[in-house]
């Protein structure tokens, strides 16, 4: 007989079957004591080594030993009349068709079982590196009641209604984020994922939400199909699924049942004993509704000669239906971002845009007074004209009407920040980045302002998030190159910003990269087509030592752009470091009234947690005389600083400000100290902080100038990674040569 044949007949194929199979449930079995009766966390290890350690000897047994009636007996000793391995055989048959039915029971029945939504302590314990489990940390427990709408499929036929298509699922969302109880991922995370073919297990992962509602829209002629369906991440089950063919003028009624659909089948995870009634979609004329949804799309996407469409398209719409409230409030928002205000994305003059946005906000909500749109763009208006308080309460009220609106939720944090409630700030961005962790301008000011209370460590993460959703976009690039320079790598963040400005142009980088240059003392080296944009033009001046063509370019700044705080600040900024004091006072009294409220007023920014240059003023009018005025300069800056630092700024600017606060006092010995704190947190400083006029009469104080040499080594350190020759002291008209 064969050697296989042999094996067969010793039933050693059948007794490796049972073994394998009576293993695995020992195995399961050890597991469950393990986590049941807290036995150690090898416990079950142990037991898997053991068994396979085992199996080699059992099958060396079966081999060499045969089961007789007598007992156990050496093979070779048993004669083949007296072997009863062909019984043996039978019953390892039945134990093994047994054990095969266990085994498969135990892997199908899980299918059939509720299924929990996996925790984010299992996904970070599976990460396979330090930044998934830092992700993972950044994203909080996935909540029952969460829904995210992708971007509804054009299956037109001529594939040109994506707008449309795109419109029925933010309309959707819209509808649903107005559900108490139910959280709604933001429309530009929801819509990240448009076109890409993920499994939806990850989508629901990287969005945080236990549900998903995809579908489609086939319009042709006047008639519609809308598909949908509502899937459970968990398991990919479908909760509830409808197709509706209908005229194209039924589409809001399809939406408003689609909604309450969801909410039906959702009612579980809502807590509820009935699903709770949606509102009903505004109405309009179907024509005037698809030019408001395309003119929407185009305005989300923040592109300069998109909105100009979007505009075009918004005044059709009102023609066809002035009494669409959404129009006017779509509108307003495109004249307020079309506007030449820093910050904005077009050349519409300040003034002109900034009449017609109030314009139509009044109209919007004259016509719908519950309209969230309408009072989130009344909100961004007042933080713009210095009107904080009621930018606040505008904001608020959006929320109140549409929590989901991730517009409003950022520029309310903006609006907080005028007060200096950092932490207050802080909050409204992580639930913001909680509902939309995709969207940029809520990741960007989540970065901002987690550093600025001290916590980096969130920055960090949820900077990370974004990255790994969208790796190698311009967008990623510079908020990585961000993250860099928040960690005291400013030449590395240079070093990316330069790959940004070889690859596409953008005002922006441009911007940042000069910025970076001149924090580095490497002075207008970096030319080429970007530019600054002209309001900034003449800090970049300054920084290059062109103290009158900083003069000439900050008096050109404010008279054209006489309304932005930020032309003003700039001005009064340069007119300080010329020490034009006279021109100072006088364009206080001018464009003031002489008035410090007013000052304060006009000069709190919408985008930035600088006071105003209330130490500018304060050097002029004492230059002046004026020791009032100085006094209560000082004082109004004074309360300023204790304010931002009570709402938890922990940042080096505050120790900056203190920092020049003392200097003027004439408290050498405190300015040093912020001066070396901020050093601490943030090094190199800036290398023109040393050049500042506050610090004149410190120049030879033996701790200020240790700790200029010392920032001066740290600044040569990163020249030297950018390939930039070091500097000296010379660089402050100082002598430089070594001191004993």
């Amino acid at each position: 007989m064969s050697f296989l044949g042999e094996l067969k007949r010793r039933n050693v194929f059948r007794v490796a079957g049972v073994y394998v199979v009576v293993s695995w449930v020992i195995v399961q079995v050890a597991a469950t004591l393990e986590e049941a009766i807290s036995l150690p966390a090898w416990f079950d290890a142990v037991a898997v080594s053991f068994l396979a350690i085992a199996f080699p000897i059992v099958m060396v047994f079966a081999w060499a030993f045969e089961l007789t009636p007598e007992g156990i007996q050496r093979t070779t000793a048993v004669s083949s009349e007296d072997s009863i391995t062909e019984q043996t055989a039978s019953k390892l048959d039945m134990v093994l068709i047994l054990a095969l039915l266990i085994f498969a029971g135990a892997m199908v029945m899980p299918r059939f079982l509720p299924q929990e939504p996996a925790s984010n302590t299992e996904s970070t314990a599976s990460a396979s590196s330090q930044d998934e489990a830092m992700v993972a940390e950044a994203t909080p427990p996935v909540k029952d009641a969460s829904i995210a709408v992708l971007p509804f499929a054009d299956l037109s036929p001529e594939g040109n209604q994506e707008y449309f298509a795109d419109g029925i699922s933010e309309e959707l969302l819209n509808v649903l984020a107005q559900v108490d109880g139910l959280k709604v991922a933001g429309r530009t995370s929801s819509f990240a994922f448009k076109g890409r073919n993920e499994d939806l297990r990850e989508i629901g992962q990287v969005l945080n939400v236990a549900h998903i509602l995809e579908g489609s829209v086939r319009s042709q002629g006047d008639k519609v199909r809308v598909t949908a369906q509502l899937i459970q991440v968990s398991d990919g089950f479908h909760l509830w699924s409808q197709t509706y063919d209908r005229d194209l003028s039924d589409i809001f009624a399809v939406q408003d049942d689609i909604a309450q659909q969801i909410l039906v089948a959702m009612t579980d995870e809502l807590m509820s004993g009935a699903a709770p009634a949606i509102a009903p979609a505004a109405r309009t004329d179907i024509s005037a509704f698809n030019l408001f949804l395309e003119a929407r799309d185009l305005i989300a996407s923040r592109e300069a000669s998109g909105m100009q469409r979007a505009l075009a398209l918004l005044n059709q719409a009102i023609e066809i239906d002035p009494t669409y409230a959404p129009a006017y409030a779509s509108r307003a928002k495109a004249y307020t971002l079309l506007s030449d205000r820093p910050g904005s994305y077009g050349s519409i003059p300040a003034k002109e845009a900034l009449t017609q946005a109030r314009a139509d906000v009044d109209k919007a909500l004259a016509l719908d007074s519950k309209l969230a749109d309408a009072y989130a763009v009344q909100g961004l208006i007042n933080a713009d004209i210095g009107r904080p308080d009621f930018a606040v309460s505008s904001l608020r009220r959006a929320l109140e009407l549409n929590p989901n609106s991730v517009d409003a939720r950022n520029w309310l944090a903006l609006a907080l920040s005028f007060n200096g409630r950092l932490r207050d700030v802080a909050d409204q961005l992580k639930t913001l980045v909680d509902i939309d962790p995709l969207y940029r301008p809520g990741v960007t000011n989540t970065i901002t302002y987690s550093y600025r209370i001290g916590d980096f460590e969130t920055a960090q993460r949820v900077g990370e998030r974004y990255i790994r959703a969208n790796p190698g976009e311009f967008e990623t690039i510079r908020i990585r190159s961000g993250l860099l320079y928040l960690d005291n790598q400013p030449a590395e963040s240079i070093l990316l910003q330069e790959t940004l400005a070889l690859d596409k142009f953008d005002p922006r980088t441009s911007g940042e990269l000069r910025s970076g240059y001149y924090d580095l003392g490497i002075d207008a080296e970096y030319k080429g087509p970007h530019k600054l944009q002209p309001l900034f033009e003449p800090y970049g001046m300054e920084s290059e030592g062109d103290l009158a063509g900083a003069l000439n370019k900050a008096r050109k700044a404010v008279a054209d752009f006489p309304e932005y705080y930020s032309a003003h600040t700039v001005y009064i900024r340069v007119l300080s470091q010329t020490e034009s004091d006279e021109e100072l006072v006088a364009h206080y009294a001018a464009a003031f009234d002489g008035s410090l409220e007013t000052y304060a007023t006009k000069l709190r920014p919408s985008v930035s947690v600088d006071p105003p240059p209330y130490g500018e003023l304060a050097l002029a009018l004492r230059a002046a005389g004026d020791n009032p005025g100085y006094d209560d300069a000082m004082q109004r800056w004074r309360f300023t600083m204790d304010m931002f630092r009570a709402g938890g700024d922990v940042s080096p600017g505050r120790d900056l400000d203190d920092a020049a606060y003392w200097a003027i006092v004439g408290d050498d010995e405190k300015s040093i100290d912020f001066l070396e704190s901020a050093f601490s947190k943030r090094h190199p400083l800036d290398v023109f902080v040393f050049r500042d006029r506050v610090y004149k009469g410190l120049e030879l104080h033996p701790r200020f100038a240790a700790l200029r040499r010392a920032n001066l080594m740290r600044i040569n350190e990163e020249r030297e990674i950018l390939g930039y020759p070091p500097l000296d002291e010379s660089y402050y008209g100082i002598d430089a040569a070594p001191s004993d």
